[in-house]
């Protein structure tokens, strides 16, 4: 459910009684089925993942929350066009089965966006949070991501400079709060 704070969009993930029960097994078989889907750079295969009426929470990569299948095909084309080589590998698979959900850790890599012209390629950490699924499909999504140390890797962003927390990105903005 999504609610307004101050303006901005506050979303509750409070388990309904929609979702699926899910295994260990089946959280398994999707996590494998979920790395190969985005390895094989496959649109349709990635989005025979996912529920018809997904709720996709990507906004570090993407402007908004999505809402349905349909509405993924730009999601998904986008990355391919920024990212045609990123590759995803396992780190660590988690489930809590009784909630209904699972985190999928990963590593990530990728060259720079090519209409950067950078000949660089980044590493980073993430995860992919199943928040949710619907007949044996994922209904509810969330990605947690560092995009500001991949871009630090490409050389995009100044290094951080002992700068923590929010005093980084206010710098980026030109703030002087240190």
């Amino acid at each position: 459910m999504e609610k307004m704070s101050n303006g901005i969009p506050h979303i509750s993930y409070d388990r309904t009684s929609e979702g699926d029960t899910i295994t260990d097994g089946f959280v398994r078989e999707f996590g494998s089925a979920w790395e190969a889907a985005w390895n094989s750079h496959d649109t349709e295969r990635v989005l025979a993942l996912l529920h018809p009426e997904i709720r996709w929470n990507d906004t570090v990569f993407w402007p908004e929350i999505i809402h349905g299948r349909n509405a993924m095909q730009a999601y998904v084309d986008k990355i391919w066009e920024v990212m045609p080589d990123v590759h995803f590998k396992e780190v660590q698979l988690f489930s809590a089965v009784d909630a209904g959900r699972a985190l999928y850790l990963f590593e990530q890599t990728a060259s720079a966006p090519p209409s950067t012209r950078i000949d660089k390629t980044a590493t980073t950490f993430g995860c992919d949070i199943f928040l949710g699924f619907r007949d044996g499909l994922l209904s509810d999504y969330m990605a947690q991501y560092e995009i500001a140390d991949m871009m630090r890797q490409f050389e995009m962003l100044p290094p951080r400079n002992g700068r923590v927390g929010g005093a980084y990105l206010l710098s980026l903005m030109g703030s002087r709060q240190s």
